[in-house]
């Protein structure tokens, strides 16, 4: 549904105001120095002239608007996502028309005549761009992959990085899901039954999205899928450590560490399909009552299934058979082949050389999202620039020196032996609460929490 600017201008804005007087040019210049859309929207309300000078030129304000929040490639990105979400009726041809636009380079955000709907959702999914940025790098930059340490703020060219990729997870997002019912078709003999769209492969992902881009590239959308499995981590287990419904279903909540257990965890993976905006309000929750009540939102996918069978990480672990040569072995021919050059642009060789150094190694078939990579994307390894990299001494490390991880001792094996029989104890208990008809918040000893059925 079309979202405009219905509200009237406050009465008290009404009155005579040395603004409302300035001539209809002069307000529009005050609205292209904005910085974002709901600020636009705030001044439209302001009075009925700008109301009205808003309404006159409300696609040039918008793009202008946007422009000023996010880069051109950013706003390619959204452009993309929005027109996905707007097919009418969903099928593979028109997802594919539509990326063949945006690879080409034929989707030019400047020509498209937005509206003010369209608008505040791309101005709402860039803040959540923002901020999970801002965290992303924090949280990356915590201590680098060599020594424990503080270090530098990220450059603006290493922050534009992480917003790319972002806005890249984003688009992925709404590209793979599966479609909502209103824009399944409908059967021909039986109006009330819905046909199902075929899924789209993981083979036809690479194909139509994953191939276009360089190894870095797909490299830093990994990084992201690692960083947003843990930020939902915190909210997941504790619903799943308490609610007598998950229990019930012997969901876990205990994480070992290996990164098998938890990326694979299919419910976390649904919930990441579900796209930025949905987990920046999962991970801002700090109440297990608001937690629970995001979790288990009805989800707008049919079915409560993924677009495809296979997960993002499950696309970006199946690639296609190496020929068992080592990229430090390439020749020139052989990298033209089968290392595809960066999308985006970029003027920093940073996140090529990182990637390069972690994969002289690798086949082809290991040209991202390795297993055992899992600590290098923790670290964002492909999102800095040259300078930082050769601060920390990256590339002059043996990779297995920094992807080797301690292994449990016996001390450790036990008390997570001991964990795991905890966890194995609730779901017994809580079971048996939900087979007498309790429901809500439960923990070992206290049931005061667990809502009954009457009497």
């Amino acid at each position: 549904m079309e979202t405009s600017i219905s509200a009237s201008p406050a009465a008290s804005c009404m009155l005579s105001h040395p603004l409302t007087s300035l001539t209809p040019e002069l307000k529009y210049a005050i609205f292209m120095c904005l910085p974002d859309v709901p600020s636009a929207k705030a001044l439209a309300l302001v009075s009925f002239s700008f109301y009205h000078t808003f309404l006159d030129a409300q696609s040039l304000i918008l793009s202008q608007m946007l422009q000023n929040e996010m880069s051109t490639e950013m706003l390619r990105d959204s452009l993309t996502a929005l027109q996905v979400s707007q097919i009418q009726v969903w099928s593979k041809s028109a997802v594919f028309n539509i990326l063949d636009g945006y690879f080409a380079g034929s989707l030019d955000h400047k020509l498209h005549k937005w509206r003010l709907s369209e608008a505040l959702a791309a101005s709402k999914i860039h803040q959540c761009v923002e901020f999970f940025a801002t965290e992303f790098a924090a949280s990356a930059l915590s201590e680098n992959p060599t020594v424990r340490g503080a270090n530098a703020a990220p450059t603006f060219s290493e922050m534009r990085r992480i917003k790319l990729t972002l806005h890249r997870f984003e688009l992925y997002c709404n590209i793979f899901r599966r479609p909502g019912h209103d824009r399944m078709v409908r059967n021909k003999l039986d109006r009330n039954r819905l046909i199902r769209p075929d899924p789209i492969s993981a083979q036809e992902q690479r194909n139509v999205f994953f191939d276009k881009f360089s190894p870095w590239e797909i490299e830093q959308l990994g990084c992201i899928h690692d960083y947003l499995v843990q930020e939902i981590t915190t909210p997941f287990n504790d619903v799943a450590k308490h609610d007598v419904d998950w229990g019930e279903l012997s969901i876990p909540y205990i994480d070992d560490g290996e990164s098998d257990r938890i990326y694979h965890n299919s419910r976390k993976e649904s919930y990441l399909a579900r796209g930025l905006e949905f987990l920046y309000r999962l991970v801002t929750a700090n109440t297990y009552d608001a937690r629970h009540d995001i979790l288990e939102e009805p989800n707008p996918e049919p079915c409560r299934k993924r677009m495809s069978r296979d997960s993002l990480s499950d696309v970006l672990r199946s690639q296609i058979e190496g020929d068992g040569v080592p990229l430090k072995y390439y020749t020139e021919e052989e990298e033209e082949l089968h290392v595809r050059p960066a999308f985006n642009s970029d003027n920093d060789c940073g996140p090529m050389e990182a990637w390069r150094w972690a994969h002289s190694e690798s086949t082809r078939g290991q040209f991202y999202f390795r297993r055992d990579h899992g600590p290098l994307r923790q670290r964002g390894y492909v999102m800095w620039d040259l300078k930082r990299l050769i601060d920390w001494h990256l590339t002059e490390k043996p990779v297995r020196d920094i992807i080797s991880r301690r292994r449990l001792d016996y001390f450790g094996l036990k008390e997570k032996d001991a964990e795991w029989r905890e966890q194995s104890e609730s779901w017994k208990e809580r079971s048996r609460i939900w087979q007498k008809g309790g429901r809500g918040w439960w923990a070992p000893g206290d049931e005061s929490h667990i809502r009954w059925p009457p009497s």
